[in-house]
């Protein structure tokens, strides 16, 4: 692919980033027609276009944002389209070296240096939060990336040579050529098991995910895709010192809430009383005070009481607001809102799982001009991590000893319930599990006979706590992080909200995979590291909590789904026709357990939900 650029009707653009989310897609293909040019403008509802020979590539500004433009950049025959924030800059600007872009240049224009430096292994020299596509018309390559944790989403159609991307698939579908036809093997897979994962499939079997720390490379009808960033190749440290390795994993920590303060001045935090969202709030607070910047709502799922018993939900979070003098909302959804989601097309927008509480904090944020939301989402798997995992390890390959000594209290009793417990672990790990196509049987599932007889199952990845390093590998990959991100991301935008995960920091994981197992837990302190990090910066009553159970926030919502439920089939029941996606699903079940919900007043049935939330309810 050769020949002239244009974009913004200048020869070469480079804008000062405004580190803002936007919504990206694009088209490479040589065969591509000045209507391409109008279908991207219109899926996006405006914002800017840039077209070379053989790519069209546009971006729009979420609501409140800077110009489009920003994620866009053009020269040299070179086009990116990118939603980035790029950390690391000073060092990243020293390795490229006479390719390096001038001071201020946007993410868009340091992800093209790095291109033209390293080619496709640009995404290990970047760190930060990204997703972009390039087209580089003097090599005829096409390339895209998406960061270590997939913290930008990014959609692809590819068809005989032809590329289309999006930031998400409702946009993605809205280009001329793209299917839309439901892939049953992922329809029937989603329905069946409440533990799957998109990775790289999507409802659609036109559309695919782009996975996290993952790269796609285009020569002409060639795409390969395959996986940059590997930390299960980092070698353990075993000698690690504990004074040094607290002192520099709250370095990363800081560093990495320093990155994400970049480009905003309204911030918001999550404040759940948890570990993690208070230790980013206890550090982030004083930063954005010393900037003269607004301190920063906390938002937390469960409800505010001051007066609240320390050991509780709403306790832990008075904790931290009170040390920080900070006001804390826990923002609801009203049935009305809660119904609304359930309408939407999940198969097009994001899982309302991950919507159930966060809708709510988005509407408010917004409401308060809220900028950006600092997020502890993730920590569990990596920064905050419990060591899973090590016990059943030591057990299995008969370290018995080591796991006998590695006792929550002195003497022979607490050594041998250590090993007790570690044995109970290994049965639950690997006891047999009901097979997928077998749970509609079971009742566990309400997907429709036919459609489970003729799918080909996807593969539902089973995590195994079984070794430290490799459990906390499986969650980071496998586990619904991922998803989450991605989810807020696609609904955040639309209202002008940028999510930050401070704790998914490339820096601060790849020092995690150096570590070994007893920086993660010691006897009976699970997440040892990130307690001791946190020592005179958090509430002791924090610091030293064990509990992740939350019967507040559940029984909220569990009695607000089930209202929910009861309004979803009464409009079920006034439709003079079922749902056109009702072939999917086991109707006659569905009715069955929605007139128990009805009786009971409550459900505790995640096959409904999801069958619920995937109907097309009129």
């Amino acid at each position: 692919m050769s020949g002239g650029l244009r974009g913004a009707g200048s020869d070469c653009f480079c804008l000062k980033p405004s580190e803002a989310m936007h919504r990206l897609c694009g088209i490479i293909d040589e065969r591509a027609d000045p209507a391409a040019t109008t279908a991207i403008a219109a899926a996006l509802g405006g914002g800017e276009v840039a077209q070379a020979d053989g790519a069209i590539f546009g971006a729009a500004a979420t609501a409140r944002r800077a110009a489009a433009r920003d994620a866009l950049h053009i020269a040299d025959g070179l086009l990116v389209a990118a939603d980035a924030r790029i950390d690391g800059q000073a060092e990243l600007r020293a390795a490229l070296g006479d390719v390096a872009p001038p001071p201020g240049a946007s993410a868009a224009a340091l992800i093209a240096a790095a291109w033209r430096r390293w080619g496709r292994d640009c995404p290990l020299h970047l760190y930060g939060d990204y997703a972009f596509a390039l087209h580089d018309a003097r090599s005829g390559e096409s390339f895209a990336a998406r960061d270590h944790v997939g913290a930008r989403p990014f959609f692809y159609s590819e068809t005989g040579g032809r590329l289309a991307f999006a930031s998400d698939s409702a946009t993605l579908l809205a280009l001329p050529g793209i299917s839309d036809a439901l892939d049953e093997d992922y329809v029937a897979t989603a329905l069946l098991s409440r533990d799957f994962q998109p990775l790289g499939r999507s409802f659609f079997g036109a559309v695919r995910r782009l996975e996290p720390g993952h790269r796609l490379h285009m020569a002409g009808d060639d795409i390969r895709v395959d996986r940059w960033w590997q930390p299960e190749a980092i070698a353990v440290d075993e000698t690690a010192d504990d004074a040094e390795t607290v002192a520099r994993y709250r370095r990363l920590v800081e560093q990495a809430i320093t990155d994400r303060l970049a480009g905003a001045e309204r911030f918001a935090v999550h404040l759940s009383g948890g570990l993690d969202s208070s230790l980013i709030a206890a550090l982030a607070v004083p930063e954005l005070r010393a900037r003269g910047l607004a301190d920063p709502p906390g938002y937390s799922w469960h409800l505010v009481d001051p007066d609240a018993d320390p050991g509780s939900e709403p306790g832990w979070s008075e904790a931290i607001r009170a040390r920080l003098d900070l006001q804390l909302f826990a923002p609801e959804l009203s049935i009305d809102e809660l119904t609304a989601l359930f309408l939407q097309d999940w198969t097009r927008g994001p899982d309302i799982r991950n919507l159930l509480h966060e809708a709510a904090i988005q509407r408010d944020a917004s409401g308060k001009g809220v900028e950006v939301i600092l997020s502890g989402w993730g920590g569990d798997e990596g920064a905050s991590f419990n060591g899973r995992g090590h016990h059943p390890w030591l057990l299995l390959t008969g370290r018995w000893r080591t796991l006998y000594r590695d006792r929550h209290a002195p003497g022979m009793i607490a050594g041998l319930r250590t090993i007790y417990h570690a044995a109970r672990r290994v049965g639950r790990e690997y006891r047999p599990r009901v097979p997928l196509r077998l749970r509609h049987a079971a009742g566990q599932t309400l997907v429709a006979p036919g459609l489970l007889r003729r799918a080909r199952l996807l593969p539902v990845p089973r995590l195994r706590e079984f070794g430290a390093r490799r459990t906390m590998h499986s969650l980071l990959r496998y586990s619904s992080t991922t998803a989450r991100m991605e989810d807020w991301a696609i609904s955040g935008a639309a209202r002008g909200l940028d999510y930050r995960f401070p704790l998914l920091d490339r820096r601060l994981l790849e020092f995690l995979y150096t570590l070994p197992p007893r920086m993660f837990r010691r006897g009976g302190t699970r997440r040892w590291l990130i307690r001791e990090a946190s020592k005179g910066l958090l509430p002791e009553v924090i610091r030293r909590n064990n509990s992740k159970s939350e019967p507040l926030r559940v029984g909220w919502i569990e009695k607000a789904i089930a209202e929910t439920m009861i309004r979803l089939a009464d409009r079920i029941d006034a439709s003079a026709s079922l749902p056109s996606r009702a072939r999917y699903v086991d109707m006659e079940r569905l009715q069955h357990r929605l007139a128990e919900v009805r009786r009971t007043g409550m459900v505790r049935d995640s096959a409904l939900r999801i069958a619920l939330q995937f109907l097309d309810i009129p």
